[in-house]
């Protein structure tokens, strides 16, 4: 049992077949919980967009609410990825948060639990740490350098991204958030767009190998 504490907060929207029923979002929910087990999950909260279909969005709701076992009061609509990003931040209780798009998988390269992650998290004064969809090499703009925090490696970079990730909280509500726009509901971009000069952290060292699978719901109708 841990002591630590961390809201999860989950991003999707509403399209085609895959809003019928909620499987995409509870297998990746099901698949972080192989990896991290559940005794640090505070609250669960899920951001919808209701676009493109927004005649599916009160049975997705339904099934999300059903399948995720979370209160309706948990679910909430929003007008794009970035309002509902912004929305979590002030919404969640917790001082480190985990932020999660629908269409993942984690994988069990993933070999610390979250009470020592986040305790990396505040030794390392880490306001951002992103598992990796690839492995730790480095890129034009991904520029890995290694670190070690609490014996364990971790590498630091010059970028951030929405890919599965932990922010301090507060550090974005004070700092980040302000950089953040709405771009409105239907939109799919990315937050990194706009935290281009933001630090980050990779878990893992470099060469490390991949952290999580993109299952990317695009391909089944899903953005």
């Amino acid at each position: 049992m841990t002591n630590t504490s961390v809201d999860l907060n989950i991003f999707t929207n509403c399209t085609h077949e895959k809003s019928d029923n909620a499987t995409l979002i509870t297998s990746t929910v099901n698949t972080m919980k192989e990896v991290f087990g559940d005794s640090w999950i505070n609250n669960i909260r899920v951001f919808v967009d209701p676009q493109p279909k927004q005649q599916n969005l009160n049975n997705y709701v339904d099934n999300i609410v059903k399948d995720l076992k979370i209160s309706r009061d948990n679910v909430y609509i929003t007008d794009g990825l970035a309002d509902g990003y912004l929305k979590s931040i002030h919404y969640c209780e917790t001082d480190y948060i985990f932020q999660l798009e629908h269409d993942w998988s984690f994988l069990p390269s993933i070999t610390h639990d979250m009470e020592f992650i986040i305790k990396c998290m505040k030794d390392g004064d880490m306001k951002h740490l992103r598992f990796n969809k690839r492995n730790n090499i480095s890129t034009s703009t991904d520029i890995l350098t290694e670190v070690d925090i609490n014996g364990a490696p971790f590498c630091k970079t010059p970028v951030r991204s929405n890919n599965p990730h932990l922010i301090d909280r507060n550090s974005y509500i004070s700092e980040t958030a302000k950089l953040i726009r709405v771009c409105g509901a239907g939109s799919s971009d990315g937050i990194e767009r706009f935290l281009l000069n933001a630090n980050g952290f990779v878990y893992g060292c470099k060469g490390y190998e991949q952290q999580i699978q993109h299952t990317d719901g695009r391909l089944s109708g899903n953005m």
